[in-house]
């Protein structure tokens, strides 16, 4: 039994399996800066914690930084998708979007006006109209963790380019 349990740990490690939620971050992704486009963002703080959680130094200074990670945009948008004979909203969609690019130390793009986006749906209750407002903004903070999550997967495939101008494989890839 207990070689079972060891073959089976081997066999999740060889294959790449990691916890959900663990990222393999790049070692030229090792110190970060992270520059929000407006003082408003609020995945900003979100993303820096999720970045020390992986080991990434997080520093305010770009001289002492691998890359810049910059959040150039986000935006949360409810748009009405059902309503009641009456023409009163019963759904709503919610959308989260960020647009983000990672650059070099010498300014150039490692990733480029990249993107996140989630969805939930929203159901309004007459009933429990107090409570609306705070479903609506757990339903935000889950959907910048999930936003937080997808940034982490695309820096841990985005990749410098090397010195012929071409870029570099992602970790792992073929030379």
């Amino acid at each position: 039994m207990r070689h079972l349990l060891i073959l089976t740990l081997l066999t999740l490690t060889a294959c790449g399996f990691h916890l959900r939620g663990s990222v393999a971050i790049p070692p030229y992704l090792k110190t970060v800066q992270v520059q929000d486009a407006s003082p408003a963002t609020r995945i900003a703080p979100d993303l820096e914690r999720a970045l020390r959680n992986e080991g990434v130094i997080v520093t305010d200074d770009a001289a002492q930084a691998n890359a810049v990670l910059r959040l150039q945009s986000e935006s949360f948008t409810r748009r009405v998708q059902a309503v009641d004979a009456s023409g009163k909203a019963q759904e709503y969609g919610l959308q989260y979007s960020v647009v983000f690019s990672v650059l070099g130390p010498d300014g150039t793009a490692w990733l480029s006006n990249a993107s996140v986006s989630t969805r939930r749906d929203l159901r309004f209750d007459e009933g429990a109209v107090l409570g609306a407002g705070d479903e609506q903004a757990q339903l935000q903070a889950e959907m910048r963790a999930e936003a937080v999550r997808g940034i982490l997967r695309q820096l841990a495939r985005a990749t410098p380019p090397r010195a012929d101008g071409q870029t570099a494989p992602a970790a792992g890839g073929a030379p």
